[in-house]
């Protein structure tokens, strides 16, 4: 691929450069820029490859197709699941899944076997042929008429480009819970044990590389990253970046540098909101505040506008203590994006969906759904966030769900009141309310009427 985009890049060039008013000195300079371009390509290529082949892994495993998963993986490659070891070459993690799955390829009849592979944060390392990511594992398993449980983890995996391809180098699943559906995550007890019967059947290659308990728990998996909002530098946070192009001589060669730059700036983006995700659902305050701008406001559901990275980080508070603690689940999944950079590349938008799972010791569990509608800024070549505003759909108990167990949005603090009331006044579940879209319809072009009538805002009493 690298030689197709110098090619093309080249091509591009010569067509931008000659002219009766171009000197020699300006057809020869934009090589470097050439190669610039070419690296930055490639790396946008590699980080979508990488993106296809986890999401693949995630759709083979859950229709049982083992030996496609396993296909997926180099030939020395790893795979560890919860407690269960490390099992390593492709022959290896094949049949440790075929256990794992009944001993057969394919689902039976009946069968529900989902693993969604969820809110990516890939960086690809300079040599282009190593790369590192981290996604949430969501499991929705079960047999009809028999059984329904929900999982949920991390995966830690590195992958490796071998003759021009991306396979798995190594996957690393840490499973924070495994529940039945009926009980739920909130009642779930400590277990010393917690192999799977395939472990113990098939014994792995070699222990665990970490010892941890599931939820209730505490464990936070280490980044592979450090926080971009620690850094000036954005080439930590994904890479370097191709620079130098001057839009205002109208070629065609900074019009490519330029369409290059704003596919790097959606791909940080959507990093930065990903590891927003990891570090709330841990209770990191000190990271996520990092994530702000100085000015940047925060707004969650009735909860009122705080403004400032400082009172956004007291106000976080609101969500528990800091840190993570033994019982406590505060998963709120970044899911969906549309992310939209303007074309200056300092200032971008983007949608998201939330779903959230929840916990406290000693309490029932709760589920909900909202969504974000998010402000971003380019802040020393870095991107942060400077308006969070999210949106409460539904937060229920548990047991009663949706149909009967619906939880009010949490209104302002009387402990940190907000610097000013909410933008918006509405009801969660039962209420509707319609987040107002910052894109319009992608087909038509046309805004979306974000207004319906005021007693379907509100809910009925």
């Amino acid at each position: 691929m690298r030689a197709a985009a110098r090619l093309l890049v080249c091509a591009v060039i010569l067509f931008s450069t000659i002219g009766p008013f171009r000197s020699k000195a300006a057809a020869a300079a934009p090589g470097a820029r050439v190669d610039a371009l070419v690296r930055e390509v490639q790396l946008l290529e590699d980080t979508r490859a990488i993106k296809t082949l986890q999401r693949a892994y995630g759709y083979y495993t859950d229709r049982a197709l083992w030996h496609e998963v396993a296909d997926l993986f180099a030939d020395d490659a790893t795979l560890e699941l919860g407690a269960d070891g490390v099992y390593v070459g492709k022959q290896r993690i094949q049949e440790y899944l075929r256990h794992l799955g009944g001993g057969r390829e394919g689902l039976a009849y009946g069968e529900l076997h989902e693993h969604l592979q969820l809110q990516p944060v890939v960086h690809v390392d300079q040599d282009g042929l190593h790369a590192k990511a981290r996604w949430r594992d969501v499991g929705m398993l079960g047999e009809y008429g028999k059984s329904a449980a929900w999982t949920e983890g991390i995966y830690e995996n590195q992958y490796v480009k071998r003759n021009g391809v991306w396979m798995i180098r190594s996957a690393h699943l840490y499973v924070t819970f495994e529940a039945p559906l009926q009980l739920g995550w909130a009642r779930l007890q400590s277990i010393a044990d917690w192999r799977s019967q395939a472990a113990k059947d098939y014994p792995a290659d070699r222990p665990p590389s970490v010892r941890y308990g599931r939820f209730p728990q505490v464990q936070v998996v280490t980044f592979h990253y450090g926080n971009p909002a620690d850094t000036n530098d954005s080439r930590s946070a994904s890479g370097e970046r191709a620079e130098g192009g001057d839009r205002g001589r109208g070629d065609a060669l900074a019009t490519y540098e330029h369409r290059v730059r704003l596919l790097r700036d959606h791909d940080e983006i959507e990093n930065l909101q990903g590891i927003y995700g990891y570090y709330f659902d841990k209770n990191l305050w000190d990271e996520v505040a990092k994530l702000f701008t100085q000015d940047a406001t925060f707004e969650d559901g009735q909860r009122g506008v705080y403004v400032g990275r400082d009172h956004i980080r007291k106000a976080l508070l609101l969500f528990g203590a800091q840190g993570p603690r033994q019982g406590q689940l505060n998963n709120y999944l970044q899911l969906q994006p549309v992310i939209d950079v303007s074309e200056d590349g300092k200032s971008a938008k983007a949608r998201w969906r939330a779903v959230i799972q929840l916990a406290s010791p000693n309490a029932d569990g709760q589920w909900g759904e909202g969504t974000y509608e998010n402000e971003y800024v380019r802040e020393g070549g870095v991107w942060k966030i400077r308006k969070l505003h999210f949106y409460l759909t539904a937060l229920t108990d548990y047991d009663l769900m949706w149909s009967k167990g619906s939880i009010a949005v949490p209104a302002a603090s009387t402990l940190l009141p907000p610097d000013r009331p909410p933008t918006e006044i509405y009801r969660s579940l039962p209420g509707v309310y319609l987040p107002p879209f910052h894109f319009a319809h992608p087909v038509t072009g046309l805004p979306i009427d974000s207004h319906p009538p005021a007693d379907s805002l509100l809910g009925r009493p």
